[in-house]
């Protein structure tokens, strides 16, 4: 059973610490007040995260159950494998005269955290859309995000006009500067990543007006292999690549 919590006034030693506080009058009547409440409400911070530990141990105890229910079925093969469901498969499930196995689902889920057990999460993830999920193991470059969104396609290192018509739809415009000539690129490429640069350059403005991600300032860049797989951060400012994956475009040739 969870006790409600009592609130206990400061003790002498911890007013008078405070009542040391050299601070004007006007502002002392205010801190003082502030320091009353939130005393008074911060043990309820604790009760919040017993109730909310307390509540996630009641629905492990039903799922468990209902995991075992279907593992007797046949339909799991332990009854902790009900977590790798989602609630609306596990109610379409429920009401199922015939229950197919979900082992095989089970097993991929399982093999897809295993996946990204090391991933890197941003710091801040806009918006609905799924954040890329960045590994440890890549190599990653940093430079000035110009343009927001992200991006994953090919690297097209192009150092010069000679190597326009190498660029294929939706891959990553890598470059160590660009132009107004290089204006057209930027309608088939998926984002933009300069070695030079900055929150004004032609790079930047035309990637915004093409609402393609950017990251501008890139030391290095160029010398990616070409048709290495980017991920193109212009949120942060990172870029990330693996040369171990296969250039799609290699594939499509072939």
């Amino acid at each position: 059973m969870i006790e409600r919590p009592v609130f206990r006034p400061s003790s002498p030693s911890a007013a008078i610490s405070f009542n040391e506080l050299k601070l004007p009058w006007f502002y002392r009547h205010f801190v003082l007040s502030l320091y009353r409440r939130s005393s008074r409400f911060a043990v309820h911070r604790e009760t919040i995260s017993s109730l909310y530990t307390f509540g996630y141990g009641q629905f492990r105890r039903c799922f468990i159950g209902l995991g075992t229910l279907l593992a007797k079925q046949g339909v799991l093969e332990r009854s902790e494998d009900v977590f790798y469901l989602y609630w609306k498969e596990l109610v379409d499930l429920l009401n199922q005269p015939q229950k197919s196995s979900q082992a095989e689902l089970v097993n991929q889920r399982k093999e897809e955290i295993e996946r990204n057990r090391d991933a890197v999460l941003p710091d801040l993830i806009f918006g609905f859309s799924q954040p890329p999920l960045q590994s440890e193991k890549k190599a990653s470059l940093k430079g000035i995000p110009t343009s927001l969104g992200t991006y994953t396609g090919p690297a097209r290192i192009l150092n010069s006009l000679s190597d326009f018509e190498r660029l294929n739809n939706g891959d990553v415009l890598v470059v160590p500067y660009s132009d107004v000539g290089w204006s057209p690129l930027f309608a088939r490429a998926g984002a933009v990543v300069a070695e030079s640069g900055g929150i004004l350059s032609h790079s930047s403005i035309v990637a915004r007006e093409c609402g393609i991600p950017a990251v501008v300032s890139v030391s290095g860049a160029c010398c990616i292999k070409d048709g290495t797989i980017l991920t193109v951060n212009g949120y942060t400012g990172d870029v990330f690549f693996d040369e171990s994956l296969p250039d799609p475009s290699d594939q499509v040739k072939s």
